[in-house]
C-alpha cells in the first residue's frame, strides 16, 4: 500500500482535502499580509532595486536601459521587475507596486511547487499540504528570498518549470514532445540570456548530471530521449548566450563577485560549519541565543531545531528512495534537486563567492537547491508496510512547517534587523520619509542602504540616490543605479545629503567647500544628519556626470596633483592656483582621472604664461593606461583660457595635463569640460 490504509476511505480523504485546502488558504492569507504589510519592516535597497529598474525601463522605453549599471553581468530578463513595469502607468514606483509584483510571483512560485508535487505518486491532500508548507514561508530567510525580495524565488520558480517541462518531455509521446521541447528551449534561452555563468551552475549542470546518471542506469531504449533533452538544453544555452553577449555589450556592467577565487584549507573548514548554520536558518532551526529554556519562545525554538535536524537526516534518505523509484520523472527530479544543492554547497564552501562573515544572508545561494530537496522529502512515499517511523517523521515535518505561517511571518518582521546585513534595514524609514516630506526635500543622496528604500517607501516623493564616500567626497555608487540620476539636469533646485553620524566623519568638509559645495541647512533625526544644499551638488562635484552635457567647472583644491611647481592659496577664499617658475620642467598638473562617456567634448584650461618663441606651456587630454593623447596644444603664450576639442569613441578615464616647459612663469587655475552637440 502506498498510503495509510485509513485514508482510502473516500469520506476521510474528502475531509483531509478540505482541511488541507483551508490550511493553504490561511497560509496564503498570511503570505499576502507579509508581502503587502509585514515586509515593509524588512524592505531594503536590494529589494528596491527592481522597482527603480522598472522606473528606468518605463521612462527610457528600453527593456535594457543603456545607462543602467548592471553587476556581475547579470541582466534582468525574468525578474521581479516584470510585473512592476506596466503598473507605473497607473501608480508611482512605490511599495504598493513592489507588493503587487511580489504577490504575483508568490502565486507563481506556489504554482511551480504544485506542478512538482504532481511528479510523485501521492494523493491530492498531500500535494495541497506541500504547497501549504511553502505558503507558510518556512523561515524568515526563506520568506525574504522567495516572497519579500523575490530574488532567489525567481530562480526556484524557473527551476520548478524546468524540471516539470523536462519531466513532461520524458514522459510524453512523440506528438506532444514538440510543445515541451519548445518550452525547454525558451526557458534555457531566457536563463542564459540573463547570465550564462550562473545558468551553467544553476540549470545546465544539474540537468546534465541528472541525465548522465539516468543514461548510465537505464535501458538502451530510453537513451534517445535523454540525449535529446540534453540537446535541447544546449540549443537554448547557445541561443541565450548569443543574446547575452549582444545585450551586455550595449549596457553598463560592473564586475564584482563574479571574479571568484578558491579558498585555503583553513577557510574551507570554517565555511563547512558556517554553511550548516545557513541551512539551519533556512529551516527555521537556529537556536534563540540566551532565550529562557522553559519559555514559549525557547521551547518553540528548541522544537524547530529538532525538526530542522530531522529534515537534514531524512532528506538524503528521501532523495535516495526517489532515485531508486521506477519512474524516470521522479528520478530526474530527485537527481536535479540533489545536484543543484550539492553544486551550490560546493561553491559555498570552497570559493569566495559568498561573504561568510554573514553566513545566514550568504545561504541565499543555496535556497533553490535546498527547497527542491525539501519538496522531494515532503512528497516521499509513505508505506504502511514499512516501519511507521518514516511516516511519523514526514507527518511531523509537514505538520510543523504547514502550521508555522503566523510565527514565520511575525518573526520575519520582528527579527528584520538581526537577519540582515549591518545597516541594511532602517526601522525608522517611515519617520524619515515623513520628515523629508515635511521639509520639502525632494531630491538627495545617501549611502546604498538608505537610498533606494527611501525612494520607494516615499512613493518617489523624495528621490534619494545612492552614493559612497571616497577620499572625503561623496561619489556616485553606480552599482544597480542609472547614470542619469547623477546629472545636474535631472534636478534643478536644492538637494540634500543624508548621512549616518559615523559617515559624517568620513567627509572632508574643507575640500567640499573648496569645490563650492556648502550646505545652508542641517537637520538631525533618528541618528541621521541631513545637509541641505542650495543647488544640485551633482553640478559641483567632479566625476558625477560622465556625459558633461552642462559646463562643469573644476577649481583646484588642496589635493591638486602635480610633479613640479607649488600650490598657492588665493586671497578672499578664491581657492588655489598652481605656479611653476622659470626653470621648472614637468607636469604642473595631471589628473583627475575622470570617467567620460563617448562623445565630442571641449576642455577649457585656465592657464596663463608669458610669451616665449621656444614655447611656454603645453596642455593635453590623455586617457587610459596607455596614456593615449586625445588632444593637445603647444603654446608660445597664454593670456586667456585655452580650449581643446576632442572626440572619444568609447568610454575612458581622462586626465587634463598642464606641462611647464621651464621657459616662462606659468599659472594654472583650473579647468572646465562640456559635451558638444554631435
Amino acid at each position: 500500500m502506498n498510503e495509510f490504509f485509513v485514508l482510502k476511505k473516500q469520506g476521510l480523504l474528502k475531509i483531509l482535502n478540505i482541511l488541507m485546502f483551508a490550511l493553504l488558504l490561511v497560509n496564503t492569507a498570511f503570505l499576502f499580509w507579509y508581502v503587502f504589510v509585514g515586509y515593509q519592516a524588512n524592505f531594503h535597497s536590494d529589494s528596491a532595486a527592481k522597482v527603480l529598474l522598472a522606473r528606468e525601463i518605463y521612462e527610457t522605453k528600453s527593456y535594457f536601459p543603456r545607462e543602467w549599471n548592471h553587476v556581475n553581468s547579470d541582466l534582468f530578463v525574468v525578474f521581479g521587475h516584470i510585473f512592476i513595469i506596466p503598473l507605473l502607468a497607473f501608480m508611482p514606483a512605490g511599495f504598493t507596486a513592489h507588493a503587487i509584483s511580489g504577490a504575483v510571483f508568490s502565486g507563481l512560485i506556489l504554482h511551480g511547487v504544485w506542478l512538482l508535487t504532481g511528479l510523485a505518486p501521492i494523493s491530492a491532500w498531500r500535494r495541497i499540504a506541500v504547497v501549504a508548507v511553502f505558503a507558510s514561508g518556512i523561515s524568515s530567510i526563506i520568506a525574504e528570498n522567495l516572497y519579500g525580495q523575490v530574488s532567489y524565488g525567481v530562480v526556484l520558480l524557473l527551476c520548478c518549470y524546468l524540471v516539470y517541462f523536462a519531466s513532461k518531455y520524458l514522459s510524453s509521446n512523440d506528438t506532444k514532445k514538440l510543445r515541451w521541447s519548445l518550452l525547454l528551449v525558451i526557458l534555457f534561452s531566457l536563463v542564459y540570456w540573463a547570465n550564462p555563468k550562473r545558468a551553467v551552475v544553476t540549470y545546465s549542470l544539474p540537468l546534465f548530471i541528472s541525465l548522465a546518471w539516468l543514461i548510465s542506469s537505464s535501458a538502451a531504449s530510453n537513451w534517445r530521449s535523454f540525449f535529446k533533452l540534453a540537446g535541447l538544453g544546449l540549443i537554448g544555452a547557445a541561443v541565450g548566450s548569443v543574446l547575452h553577449m549582444a545585450t551586455i555589450s550595449d549596457v553598463n556592467n560592473i564586475v564584482g563577485v563574479s571574479n571568484a577565487r578558491w579558498l585555503s584549507y583553513e577557510l574551507i573548514i570554517r565555511n563547512v560549519t558556517l554553511s550548516l548554520k545557513g541551512v539551519y536558518a533556512q529551516l527555521g532551526g537556529l537556536p534563540l541565543t540566551d532565550a529562557p529554556l522553559f519559555s514559549i519562545g525557547g521551547l518553540y525554538a528548541g522544537m524547530r531545531f529538532g525538526v530542522a535536524s530531522l529534515v537534514l537526516v531524512l532528506m538524503p534518505i528521501a532523495i535516495s528512495r526517489a532515485v531508486s523509484n521506477r519512474s524516470d520523472t521522479l528520478k530526474f527530479f530527485a537527481l536535479f534537486a540533489a545536484s543543484s544543492l550539492l553544486l551550490t554547497l560546493y561553491l559555498q564552501i570552497m570559493t569566495t563567492i559568498p561573504d561568510m562573515n554573514d553566513p545566514i544572508q550568504s545561504s541565499r545561494y543555496m535556497v533553490p537547491g535546498m527547497m527542491l530537496c525539501f519538496i522531494i522529502l515532503l512528497v516521499s512515499e509513505l508505506r504502511w508496510s514499512s516501519p511507521p517511523i518514516w511516516m511519523i517523521s514526514i507527518s511531523l515535518v509537514l505538520l510543523v512547517f504547514a502550521s508555522s505561517a503566523y510565527n514565520t511571518y511575525r518573526l520575519a518582521t520582528l527579527n528584520s534587523e538581526t537577519l540582515a546585513q549591518p545597516g541594511q534595514i532602517n526601522p525608522r524609514k517611515k519617520s524619515l520619509v515623513a520628515f523629508l516630506s515635511e521639509k520639502n526635500l525632494r531630491y538627495g543622496y545617501a549611502s546604498y542602504w538608505n537610498a533606494g528604500a527611501l525612494t520607494v517607501i516615499s512613493n518617489e516623493k523624495s528621490k534619494v540616490r545612492q552614493i559612497r564616500l571616497n577620499n572625503g567626497l561623496p561619489i556616485p555608487m553606480r552599482h544597480l543605479s542609472s547614470d542619469r540620476w547623477y546629472r545636474p539636469a535631472v534636478w534643478q533646485g536644492k538637494t540634500f545629503l543624508l548621512l549616518r553620524e559615523n559617515e559624517v566623519e568620513l567627509v572632508n568638509w574643507r575640500l567640499m567647500e573648496q569645490l563650492g559645495v556648502m550646505y545652508e541647512e542641517l537637520h538631525r533625526i533618528d541618528g541621521f544628519l541631513i545637509f541641505v544644499f542650495p543647488v544640485n551638488i551633482a553640478r559641483l562635484l567632479p566625476g558625477w556626470d560622465t556625459r558633461y552635457e552642462e559646463l562643469s567647472r573644476f577649481p583646484l583644491t588642496e589635493r591638486a596633483l602635480k610633479n613640479v611647481g607649488h600650490l598657492q592659496k588665493q586671497d578672499a577664499g578664491k581657492g588655489y592656483i598652481l605656479i611653476a617658475n622659470r626653470g621648472e620642467v614637468g607636469a604642473l598638473h595631471y589628473g583627475p582621472y575622470l570617467p567620460v562617456k563617448p562623445g565630442r567634448y571641449r576642455v577649457t584650461f585656465d592657464v596663463l604664461a608669458d610669451h616665449n618663441p621656444d614655447g611656454a606651456v603645453r596642455i593635453d587630454v590623455a586617457g587610459g593606461l596607455d596614456q593615449k593623447i586625445f588632444g593637445e596644444k603647444f603654446l608660445l603664450e597664454s593670456d586667456a583660457p585655452q580650449e581643446i576639442v576632442f572626440t572619444l569613441e568609447e568610454e575612458n578615464t581622462l586626465e587634463f595635463r598642464v606641462w611647464a616647459l621651464g621657459t616662462e612663469h606659468v599659472t594654472f587655475r583650473g579647468y572646465a569640460i562640456q559635451r558638444l552637440p554631435d
